[in-house]
């Protein structure tokens, strides 16, 4: 359910057994747990505002986990260990930037080694004192490891070393192929868990839902739909990653359908659940068929929340994040149900920017939607939408077709986000034999105004 979140910096309690003391945006808040052992745990956790959907933006993770305190708190101690010395080397290697031609497209590893010259990999990524927030987006990566997953995490966790991450946000395809079949689903921890392990991504993941993670286990132009892999997958259904039970097995998860996250003073995130949108979907035998999926959500409704969320909103930066793209040069295309349901209304609200997966790859575009007057009075006018695909985060390689983008990259890879007063910072990373920088767009207002480099 879409609900304004409050901007109050202040919050009592945001969930029951879990007291919040003190939380302002970007700080570190006190969270005293009170469960089923009877014993009570303070742990230090980063802040971040409340979610519209109800979800706590971070728990302590030895109490819902299966870590012990001691665990717990050496890991702590080795991310801040792994911080100061990534802060420290920033601070020796400098920061320097390449320039990208506008509309030029990158080939595996075409930049990467323009950006390792200097030193440190991802000094580029390096939080700066006036970031409000520091996120990063990954998409379409739940394969037990493989496909480039595990080297995507690798570098991931080299980045958030640097880049200090409040959350990640995953833009959905979390779990091939057909998502959880149950909360004990070995592909959790086999997926997720196992594989981002680094210090710095033990932070909340906020995720959305794909078209994979409602039942589709793929589906050949030959043979139509693909059998899903194991017989367990009979009883797959989204119900299971959007169940907060499923945190007792990592803290970290938050997925949602549709909802709002106000982390900072500027900024106001939107997620808005993008599969039920699709109509192509509709004659699949998982749409129907998997309990709790897709045909059990009103695609209308959802849309027109998030309308009145970003109407409702007084933040500077508002970004929308889906999993399908409403303008794309990768495999899919566009998704034109999407677009039509989505960009105007994300414009009219005001968005800067939406991210997306869906496609396997990373893009950036923009483009100037018309308004028209209101009430009739006056003329119409255009806005800015920059559009991000991150889909890259393992399985990529099926190239791209011929419309003209700001940037595109057929390897696998992530973005990473900083949001400052004056501006949005959007970077693109590869992994493999051109490892680091591809890309980078700093976004100001107004808009229709930006500056590129890489």
């Amino acid at each position: 359910i879409w609900t304004p979140v409050s901007r109050a910096r202040h919050v009592d309690t945001f969930r029951k057994g879990f007291t919040v003391r003190t939380m302002t945006s970007a700080e570190q808040i006190s969270v005293t747990t009170d469960e089923a052992e009877n014993d009570a745990s303070t742990s230090s956790v980063l802040g971040g505002c409340c979610r519209s959907d109800g979800l706590a933006p971070t728990l302590p993770a030895y109490k819902i986990g299966t870590q012990p305190p001691t665990v717990a708190a050496g890991r702590v101690g080795l991310r801040r260990a792994a911080l100061a010395a990534a802060a420290c080397a920033c601070v020796a290697v400098g920061f320097g930037l390449a320039w990208v031609v506008p509309g030029r497209r990158s080939t595996p590893g075409e930049r990467g080694a323009a950006t390792n010259a200097g030193g440190g990999l991802y000094a580029a990524a390096a939080r700066a004192s006036e970031d409000q927030l520091s996120f990063m987006v990954v998409g379409d990566w739940g394969r037990r490891g493989a496909f480039n997953q595990t080297a995507v995490a690798r570098a991931m966790g080299a980045c958030g070393a640097v880049s200090r991450p409040d959350f990640v946000v995953s833009v959905g395809d979390n779990f091939y192929e057909g998502g959880l079949n149950s909360l004990d689903d070995p592909e959790f921890a086999q997926s997720f868990t196992d594989v981002y392990a680094h210090p710095s991504l033990q932070v909340p993941w906020h995720a959305v839902l794909g078209n994979h993670d409602y039942g589709d286990c793929g589906y050949d132009d030959a043979k139509g739909e693909v059998a899903c892999p194991l017989a367990a997958d009979a009883a797959r259904s989204p119900r299971f990653q959007l169940d907060p039970s499923l945190r007792r097995r990592d803290w970290r998860w938050r997925a949602g359908r549709s909802f709002d996250l106000r982390p900072s003073t500027d900024a106001h995130l939107f997620f808005v659940d993008t599969t039920p949108l699709v109509t192509s979907y509709a004659d699949k035998t998982w749409f129907a068929s998997v309990p709790e999926g897709a045909a059990t959500q009103n695609a209308a409704v959802g849309a027109h929340k998030m309308g009145e969320a970003l109407n409702a909103s007084d933040a500077k930066w508002k970004l929308v994040f889906g999993h399908h793209p409403m303008r794309s040069n990768g495999f899919w295309s566009d998704v034109q149900d999407v677009r039509d349901a989505l960009e105007l209304t994300a414009v009219r609200g005001g968005a800067t920017a939406y991210f997306n997966g869906h496609d396997h790859d990373m893009q950036h575009t923009s483009v100037d939607v018309e308004l028209e007057p209101k009430r009739g009075v006056g003329s119409s006018s255009t806005q800015r939408l920059h559009h991000f695909t991150s889909g890259a985060g393992s399985k990529t390689g099926r190239g791209f077709g011929v419309v003209e983008t700001l940037f595109e990259h057929d390897g696998a890879g992530f973005a990473s986000v900083r949001v400052s007063r004056g501006s949005v910072r959007v970077q693109f990373w590869g992994v493999g034999a051109g490892e680091g920088l591809l890309y980078t767009v700093s976004i100001d207002k107004p808009p229709s105004s930006a500056s590129l480099s890489g």
